[in-house]
């Protein structure tokens, strides 16, 4: 059967965004949010808002949302690849043999409950300072601020081999019917159970927020702790939700694989175009 997919580089496609957007279903593969990658995104998702009639104010938290998610993806993937890495140091410390380390690192990373708990021993407050360096790293070069140092380099070129080794990147597919506007986002590195736990209960006491009309309070320090090891994207994603007197836990989701994680917003092209934020019951 012949395959009628046609393929686009970001070249092509901002030489042909008019006309692309005119479509109701895209498919990209991202591998990294460089700079030429957020200008790609923000004009393909402005223009193709404009041509859906979308108030100006819903734009906004949609795009905010869809930022707030893939930026989420990219610290999956590289807070996976960073346990991953650390996760071979330390069996480099029990075992030489390249056969029975890969055997034993598979069983690891395809177990959940295995996982989680090798995650916790291995000290998850290294894995995040190591992702939060990495990621100021990677902002520095975008903007080409400051010289970083040799052994910040060192860090940096050693999770991008081991990213494009293991060919780590970000799928975002876009539907679009008579009714909504929809997103997928997929990373393939699964968030941990106990990440997910905190997820959950999070957006719930946001929610409990929200129906007092409070949800803007979730970000105040008292709820500071709560929300940084919970995630603080995802919060904003609910965030831009209320904003638009809608229900986060209704039209989005965040949803945990074996190999992937998986995120669906859905927008009522109704709400996109009222320009009408009433508060969320």
């Amino acid at each position: 059967m012949e395959n009628n997919k046609k393929y686009f580089n970001s070249e092509q496609i901002s030489a042909r965004l008019p006309e692309l957007i005119q479509r109701n279903y895209f498919h990209f593969e991202i591998k990294g949010l460089t700079r030429g990658t957020r200008d790609l995104i923000s004009n393909f998702i402005n223009a193709l808002l404009e041509r859906l009639g979308a108030d100006p104010l819903s734009s906004f938290h949609l795009f905010s949302g869809l930022m707030e998610a893939l930026i989420n993806a990219v610290k999956g993937n590289i807070r996976y690849t960073v346990f991953k890495t650390e996760l071979i140091k330390r069996l480099r410390e029990v075992t030489t043999s390249d056969e029975e380390l890969e055997q034993i690192l598979e069983v690891i990373m395809d177990t959940s409950p295995l996982r989680d708990a090798i995650q916790r021993y291995i000290v998850p407050e290294k894995i995040k300072r190591d992702v939060l360096t990495i990621l100021a790293l990677e902002e520095k070069i975008r903007v080409k601020k400051q010289k970083i140092t040799e052994s910040d380099k060192q860090l940096l070129t050693m999770i991008r081999e081991q990213i494009k080794k293991d060919n780590r990147r970000i799928d975002m597919k876009i539907r679009i019917n008579e009714e909504r506007l929809y997103i997928r986002l997929q990373n393939d590195a699964p968030i941990m159970d106990i990440d997910m736990e905190r997820i959950n209960q999070t957006r719930l006491k946001h929610k409990e927020l929200a129906e007092q009309g409070r949800s803007a309070d979730f970000f105040r320090p008292e709820f500071i702790d709560e929300k940084e090891s919970a995630g603080f994207g995802i919060a904003m994603i609910d965030e831009g939700y209320y904003n638009m007197g809608l229900d986060p836990l209704e039209l989005f989701t965040y949803m945990q694989g074996k190999h992937s994680t998986t995120v669906h917003m859905n927008y009522p092209l109704d709400k996109l175009r009222a320009g009408a934020f009433a508060a969320f019951m």
